[in-house]
């Protein structure tokens, strides 16, 4: 649980905080103005939450590579600086920015770029989301849920001070949440595999992040949630044994083997070990955008796109 110490000495002080981010206390004088954003879920919850005037830039999200953008991103107008990379020390002194809101352990932490501790000591406040405080690799000890995501958007409306409408926008997302549940009950019990990238090691959701999450709220099986990284790797040859009943396949842009549904869809359907396995063979296939697979705001929307899917999947088995 992250914790929050409001710091008022005066009127000018007034919205100054102390927030307990990855174990470490971080003071902000006032809300930022001028924003970097790492990646497309902090993207997302900052559009969501109405800041996009305190953006100045986003760094690892192209809208233009989005094949679903959702309603924050579809009509954003923002400056990209950098899509695969992040920004190094020189471009982030250029820029000038006020803080760096990242959900990116790696370039927070990164001999590419500014560390942490170097923003921190230029004066630059910095946000990594809490679920990526341990870093990518390492193994999980708790499964992402909306409600860290709540907790989330909860602190950068605090940081912005603009707390009201971060509990809107929740009890918002919490309606739609709900209901979703309640449409997606034909996805109960199903036994689901979702495919991130890869071909001969492919990279499949394991438990604690996006994908286990979503799907969870619908009732059915991630069939490797007994796998304690985010996104491990393992054989078709398991794959198979583990005969999933639908194949969600992430729809990636970046033009790897592997990375489009298509080239997803090409694969599993002329691939020895997998052209047996019974979805393929009913062409139970759900297809996400690569951007769906990340924890944010938007993932009602992917939940949205998960629970549609499955139910147009059913109506065109229906007899």
């Amino acid at each position: 649980m992250i914790m929050l110490a409001l710091t008022a000495t005066g009127a000018c002080q007034a919205q100054a905080i102390t927030l307990l981010n990855c174990g470490a206390s971080y003071h902000y004088a006032a809300p930022p103005k001028r924003t970097l954003v790492y990646t497309n879920p902090a993207t997302e919850n900052m559009l969501a939450l109405g800041l996009e005037s305190a953006i100045y830039g986003v760094v690892g999200y192209q809208p233009a590579d989005d094949t679903a953008p959702s309603p924050y991103t579809q009509n954003a107008n923002l400056r990209v600086l950098s899509v695969t990379a992040p920004l190094s020390a020189e471009v982030v002194l250029q820029a000038q920015p006020d803080m760096v809101y990242s959900n990116s352990f790696y370039w927070f932490y990164s001999s590419e770029t500014a560390s942490r501790q170097q923003l921190t000591h230029w004066g630059i406040g910095t946000y990594l989301s809490d679920d990526e405080c341990p870093g990518q690799y390492h193994h999980r000890n708790n499964n992402i849920s909306f409600g860290s995501i709540f907790n989330e958007l909860r602190n950068i409306g605090r940081l912005y001070a603009i707390a009201p409408r971060a509990e809107a926008l929740i009890t918002r997302i919490q309606q739609q949440r709900h209901l979703l549940a309640q449409q997606g009950q034909a996805l109960r019990g199903q036994r689901m595999l979702w495919w991130y990238s890869g071909t001969k090691t492919p990279y499949v959701a394991g438990c604690c992040g996006a994908p286990d999450m979503l799907t969870r709220e619908v009732g059915g099986q991630n069939i490797f949630a007994d796998n304690a990284e985010r996104w491990p790797t393992v054989s078709w040859e398991v794959i198979a044994v583990r005969d999933p009943d639908v194949l969600v396949l992430g729809d990636l842009p970046r033009g790897g083997p592997g990375d489009s549904a298509r080239e997803k869809i090409h694969f599993l359907e002329h691939y020895p070990a997998t052209a047996a396995m019974r979805a393929v063979r009913h062409q139970r296939y759900i297809i996400l955008p690569g951007a769906d697979l990340d924890p944010s705001a938007r993932s009602v929307f992917a939940l949205q796109r998960l629970v549609n899917a499955f139910l147009l999947l059913t109506k065109k088995t229906e007899p």
